[in-house]
């Protein structure tokens, strides 16, 4: 049976602004957020990225306008309820260090007073998903781990208590380039089979075109726009282009740098 919540958006933004002492973080954002898809927000530092996730699961409220998460305003969600229907990735994954990894992994089915064996087994189930073995690294700490393992629990413990919507804030960003490029290519493969409705904040305009469904573009607290993919390479907005003039600069630049070292 269907009902009104599983037909709206995910994630919804209506007239939202957002000042802390005067000062606008947020100015009248508007867009919804699909089921099932994956929104990059792109922009600059300071673009007012990491506030509009904050805006989502309920860790600041807007000073005007509404957020609504499954047709509800995050002021009406019950706060903790809200957050464990978001799993949330940061840099480094952001694992309790004197936690093992299926301790770190299991944290939301144990405070939702799951029964043991299930936490075991989802744990296990999850851990597999990103591409670690259980039985190797259920056992381990996070020191022992290197940088792309960490991330890849974090993103593991996002995912074991099974939320709707996921929220990575530059979730990659700490990776050295090659590690990073090897994560990216896992998650986009992970995403494909878990079908999450996933916001992914980043500055990376290479990763905002490798991961996303579509891209909302912030520049200043403000939304610039909402593109596909292609659409954001195609745009005629002066920071959209901006954003794929830097692209082709890099290429071209590794071009040179190809061209350089070739032999004689």
């Amino acid at each position: 049976m269907t009902n009104s919540a599983a037909e709206g958006p995910a994630v919804g933004f209506q007239g939202v602004h957002f000042r802390v002492n005067g000062r606008s973080l947020i100015t009248g954002l508007s867009m919804e957020i699909h089921r099932g898809e994956t929104m990059v927000l792109l922009g600059r530092s300071g673009s007012g990225k990491t506030t509009v996730v904050k805006l989502i699961n309920g860790l600041l409220h807007p000073s005007e306008g509404a957020v609504m998460v499954e047709d509800r305003t995050t002021s009406a969600w019950d706060p903790v309820q809200l957050r464990r229907r978001t799993g949330y990735v940061i840099q480094e994954g952001g694992l309790f260090p004197h936690f093992t990894v299926e301790r770190n992994v299991g944290l939301i089915p144990r405070l939702e007073g799951w029964p043991k064996e299930r936490i075991k087994a989802r744990v296990d189930e999850v851990l597999s998903m990103v591409g670690l073995d259980p039985n190797e690294f259920r056992g381990r700490y996070p020191h022992e781990l290197s940088g792309g393992q960490r991330q890849l629990v974090g993103v593991a413990r996002a995912l074991a208590g099974d939320p709707p919507l996921l929220l990575m804030d530059e979730p990659f960003g700490s990776l050295d380039p090659i590690t990073r490029d090897e994560i990216q290519h896992e998650f986009l493969g992970l995403l494909r089979r878990v079908r999450k409705t996933t916001i992914l904040v980043t500055h990376d305009v290479r990763e905002a075109l490798l991961l996303s469904t579509r891209i909302a573009l912030l520049d200043l607290g403000k939304l610039v726009g909402v593109y596909s993919p292609q659409g954001f390479l195609h745009s005629n907005d002066t920071v959209a282009r901006q954003y794929a003039g830097a692209l082709r600069t890099g290429k071209e630049k590794m071009r040179l740098s190809g061209d350089s070292n070739e032999p004689s």
